[in-house]
């Protein structure tokens, strides 16, 4: 029989007290099991506080085997958790995903000091992920009285760990820096709690991967021209997609000068940014 949610969150605090050390006398098994059921819950104390650290405190102290781990991986990536409910107008699913992703995050970090994925994997794991960021479309931040969601802000911490990997194809690497620009270039929210910056240390770990960067160069400048072209008239969600992109350019040549590296790069972010703003400086 499952855990329900006042018990499992019994079993946690008691295992948050122990400093995650003492995980009692329920067979870990059954944990992961409740831990995964309930990963989606709406009481935030017990999905952001207990299950998610219970779980990075599990994985990286060794408590699963590699298979266990492999297994617990592609659980998360599946139909009841990444992509629960993606086309149904569920508010609440998105906390299941959202969590989800964290856990993905910590075991693809986990991958890359003690490998129990095999290569050949990796580049179907970040075709689930871009799958997953495609379809995506609830971007709130902090739900009142739910607590986080952050979806792109979780997801964008996943595909920092996977370009970490060094098994990932390049042009794996390629596909995800052309997801990352689409998905800053939203038209259906705006991102309110720092995903640029999330996504921007996601790409930034693609561009040290040594990738060839004038496929990022050009499709940076096809969305300009489109901003540039969708000015004068521009509609409410073109308004939206401006705002989200330019945020986005800005948080990574921030960050591109602070650590000092891209300069072609960091040049044409600078064009491209004063060119989208073209229409204030004439006024």
């Amino acid at each position: 029989m499952m855990l329900s949610e006042k018990e499992l969150k019994l079993i946690l605090l008691d295992f948050k007290e122990s400093n995650f050390l003492n995980v009692g006398t329920l067979e870990i098994n059954s944990l992961t099991k409740a831990m995964l059921h309930h990963i989606g819950s709406t009481d935030p104390e017990l999905r952001d506080h207990l299950i998610y650290p219970s779980f990075i405190n599990l994985i990286v102290n060794n408590y699963y085997t590699k298979p266990e781990l492999k297994e617990l991986l592609y659980v998360c990536l599946d139909e009841q958790h990444l992509l629960l409910k993606l086309e149904d107008n569920d508010e609440d699913a998105v906390f299941t995903r959202a969590f989800s992703s964290l856990i993905i995050a910590v075991l693809l970090h986990v991958n890359r000091q003690n490998s129990f994925l095999a290569e050949s994997e990796l580049d179907m794991i970040a075709e689930q992920l871009i799958n997953y960021i495609h379809k995506e479309e609830d971007v709130r931040g902090f739900v009142e009285g739910k607590g986080w969601a952050h979806s792109i802000a979780h997801i964008a911490d996943a595909l920092d760990e996977l370009v970490k990997n060094k098994g990932i194809t390049i042009s794996k690497l390629e596909e995800v820096a052309m997801t990352i620009l689409e998905k800053m270039y939203f038209d259906k929210g705006y991102f309110l709690f720092e995903e640029d910056e999330r996504m921007v240390t996601a790409l930034i770990s693609i561009l040290n991967r040594e990738i060839d960067q004038q496929h990022i160069i050009n499709r940076i400048t096809d969305i300009t021209a489109e901003l540039k072209q969708n000015f004068i008239s521009g509609t409410s969600v073109q308004y939206m997609q401006r705002t989200n992109f330019k945020q986005f350019l800005r948080s990574l040549l921030l960050h591109l000068e602070v650590i000092d590296k891209h300069a072609k790069l960091r040049e044409h972010l600078k064009n491209v940014l004063q060119s989208i703003n073209q229409p204030y400086y004439n006024t």
